[in-house]
């Protein structure tokens, strides 16, 4: 039923706010027209100046605030509706006489109505109200169940109809007891559905459930203080007497200055409660959140009291605030409540609000402790030039310990409103010291996309580390696939593709849906990966690689703390990277990860001469892929870089651990298996070609291109052998035998055994 009524009650009371809004512009400038400045009240002597505004119209032709009020323009005035019966009448062109007693004289006083109409305060409280109406109309439109979402809708309707009412009215006797009428009821209501809505976030609370009776107290709570107020209005307006014990502004005041701050301190603590005690993180920041929205508010309706109670006169600017300090609780509600991304606010307004009052609480009691430091040194010293040294060196003390100070309390903040973030932290710190000593990159690479899923408890991660020379990003981890077994699961990256340029300008995290309208390619390949967000690592604005995080295992999106501390993480991953990269680059080729030229060929010539001492057996491989030319020509370079990477994979894969592989140029591979003879080396090459065989990479134009490869073997040992080739002959051997196994026919082995002279 209220499903299908939502449009007609949001357009209704669209139609209503902007209605009163009209109706207060209007009435307005209508009564800054006759408004001479004054505050009359009903005394049982008859009609007082309660307060003149300074620099009124009243208040320039000399008339005072407790004046009694006898007569306007000639009428005897002796109540407010008599006045405003008056008031209707004047006429800014002429003067309007006032005839007051003072003391014991009589004076006649010639006032000029008319005083500027307040644009500005008008506008404000418009912006204001029809802000409080959207939020009113977004969360009566969201079409949620929750009792939040009702709350927040009544409440917010409630702040905006109250907003919209006229004020300052000037000879609309009916119209201000409507008004005044309206504006206590809707105060009413706001104080039992706000008690109602702290109470239930983050959830229905268990005390609550216990006590069924609290609920409807707060709306008896706040029927009573309408009532208190209402009542003597409408009997001091129509019965035109004080029926009750109390008139209309004791009631005032009972709501105003008393009512009022118990209100605002009651949600405060409800809210405080839950930000602080609220057993899970997520309900705690919805609670933080709200609870930085109503605090504005309370500091407000605390200070005004106190300036009331204290005797002191209220500035005129003050009343400026109501407006803007109240938008801030419904938005803050609204955003806990509805954004998915509740995080993204609430982590950065909470905390930087948190520390921008540790830093001005620190400001200021830094000066203080200067001032009276100084003051005090200057006397113990004696004054004169030694107190001037004196207050210098305490002057660079506190400003020495101001630093350390500050660090230590907000380590202190993170501890105790920031325990999850602050363990989280912890553990990154030490995944980052770990890192480094995992030595080589892919190794750092696992070990890193393991410890990822578990810190963050997510269900995926992939790391892409970008080519030194081509920039390049190759996949170089994954938890989601063993690359070992599955090489054509793998992928290559350009640098200029749209995605990995949008990560390298934002130097932020994204989300994949994000990046998908960047690219398309990349969108889907990290959706491959189970993929949802991508984070740059950036080492001095140099792209080092690409980090892939999947969802929660909870199916929950990454709280925006999360995300801000991988962005964080990010930097010092990419400084460790860059750092193993640059050390590998000399040895290892960056494309495929194997060894370089130089340095598998620095390796057979130690290991040559080991089996040369000892007279131990020796073998190398020549491996070549068959056609690759072919398969560049066809199908272009990325998918050809993307072959030798995957075929390189094959090669680790097929070797053992004391075994040694390098790319020897283009698409040729030597591998060096030392203490192997030719028949252990043939079983291992048979392996290798296996799973060059079985490498698969999907083109551009959906066609799935395989490789074989042709391997040739040259082997020396026995110790038998008298005489030993160089490690360069040995080579030769191998080679020779490549040619003929791609004589052949290729995808084939060609093994032989290096013939020693008789």
């Amino acid at each position: 039923m209220l499903g299908s009524s939502r449009p007609f009650l949001a357009a209704s009371l669209a139609a209503g706010v902007v209605a009163l809004l009209a109706v207060q512009l209007r009435v307005g400038r209508e009564s800054a027209s006759r408004r001479v400045g004054v505050d009359v009240r009903q005394t049982n002597r008859g009609l007082q100046i309660a307060d003149v505004t300074p620099g009124g119209p009243a208040a320039l032709a000399g008339i005072r605030a407790g004046d009694e009020l006898l007569q306007v323009d000639g009428t005897a005035v002796g109540n407010t509706e008599g006045y405003d019966g008056i008031a209707e009448r004047f006429d800014p062109s002429g003067p309007v006489r006032f005839r007051v007693r003072r003391g014991t004289a009589d004076l006649v006083l010639a006032v000029r109505p008319g005083v500027r109409f307040a644009w500005g305060d008008f506008a404000l409280g418009a912006i204001t109200s029809l802000c409080f109406l959207g939020v009113a109309l977004l969360a009566l439109l969201q079409r949620s169940e929750d009792v939040r979402a009702r709350l927040l809708a009544l409440f917010s309707a409630a702040v905006a109809l109250e907003l919209g009412l006229p004020d300052q009215l000037v000879g609309f006797a009916w119209l201000e007891l409507a008004r005044n009428s309206l504006f206590y009821a809707l105060t009413g209501m706001q104080i039992g559905l706000e008690l109602h809505l702290a109470s239930v976030l983050p959830q229905r609370q268990r005390w609550l459930t216990r006590r069924p009776w609290v609920v409807p107290s707060y709306y008896l709570a706040g029927a009573l203080c309408a009532a208190v107020a209402l009542i003597p209005l409408v009997a001091e307006r129509l019965v035109g007497t004080e029926a009750l014990p109390w008139g209309f502004e004791q009631g005032e005041f009972f709501v105003n200055d008393v009512a009022l701050p118990l209100w605002a301190t009651a949600v405060a603590v409800l809210l405080g409660a839950q930000a602080l005690r609220w057993p899970e993180p997520e309900g705690r920041h919805q609670a933080g959140l709200v609870l930085l929205g109503v605090l504005p508010w309370v500091a407000l309706v605390w200070g005004t009291t106190a300036l009331t109670v204290l005797g002191m006169e209220r500035p005129e600017w003050v009343d400026s605030l109501w407006s803007p300090l109240l938008l801030c609780y419904p938005v803050a509600v609204f955003i806990a409540i509805y954004r998915l991304r509740l995080f993204d606010l609430e982590f950065v307004v909470r905390r930087s609000l948190v520390y921008t009052a540790l830093t001005g609480t620190l400001v200021l009691a830094f000066y203080a402790a200067l001032g009276a430091g100084g003051a005090l040194l200057s006397t113990l010293v004696g004054g004169g030039r030694r107190s001037v040294w004196v207050i210098a060196g305490a002057t660079l003390v506190l400003g020495m310990l101001f630093a350390p100070l500050r660090s230590f309390l907000q380590r202190l903040i993170d501890r105790t409103f920031f325990p999850e973030r602050f363990a989280l932290r912890g553990r990154l710190v030490s995944l980052a010291g770990e890192l480094a000593a995992q030595g080589k990159l892919p190794a750092m690479g696992r070990f890193l996309v393991r410890q990822l899923c578990d810190v963050f408890a997510i269900r995926s991660s992939t790391l892409l580390i970008a080519d030194p020379k081509t920039g390049l990003l190759v996949t170089l981890a994954s938890s989601s696939v063993d690359f070992e077994r599955d090489f054509d699961q793998s992928f290559l990256l350009s640098p200029d593709d749209a995605g990995v340029q949008h990560l390298r300008r934002t130097k932020r995290a994204t989300p994949i849906a994000q990046l998908r309208t960047k690219s398309a390619s990349l969108g889907q390949r990290m959706s491959a990966f189970q993929a949802s967000l991508g984070i740059p690592l950036l080492s001095h604005d140099k792209l080092v690689g690409l980090l892939l995080t999947g969802e929660k295992a909870s199916g929950q999106p990454s709280p925006a703390e999360e995300v801000e501390l991988l962005n964080l993480f990010s930097h010092h991953v990419a400084t460790v990277l860059e750092n193993a990269r640059l050390f590998e680059s000399a040895t290892y080729e960056s494309l495929t990860g194997l060894l370089r030229r130089e340095a598998i060929l620095e390796i057979l010539d130690r290991e040559f001469e080991r089996a040369r001492r000892y007279r131990r057996p020796l073998t190398v491989g020549m491996a070549d892929l068959d056609h690759f030319k072919e398969i560049n020509d066809s199908h272009g370079h990325l998918v050809g870089d993307t072959i030798l990477q995957r075929v390189a994979h094959a090669l680790t894969a097929g070797l053992r651990s004391s075994d040694w592989v390098g790319r020897y140029g283009g698409e040729e591979f030597l591998f060096v298996l030392p203490e192997t003879d030719i028949d252990g080396a043939v079983v291992v090459a048979e392996k290798i070609r296996e799973l060059v065989e079985s490498v698969r990479v999907m083109a551009e134009d959906g066609r799935s291109v395989s490789v074989t490869v042709s391997i040739g073997l040259g082997t020396v040992g026995g110790p038998d052998d008298r005489e030993r080739p160089s490690a360069l002959g040995l080579i030769a051997v191998a080679d020779r035998n490549l040619f003929i196994a791609k004589g052949l026919g290729r995808n084939r082995i060609e093994p032989a055994r290096m013939e020693v002279p008789a």
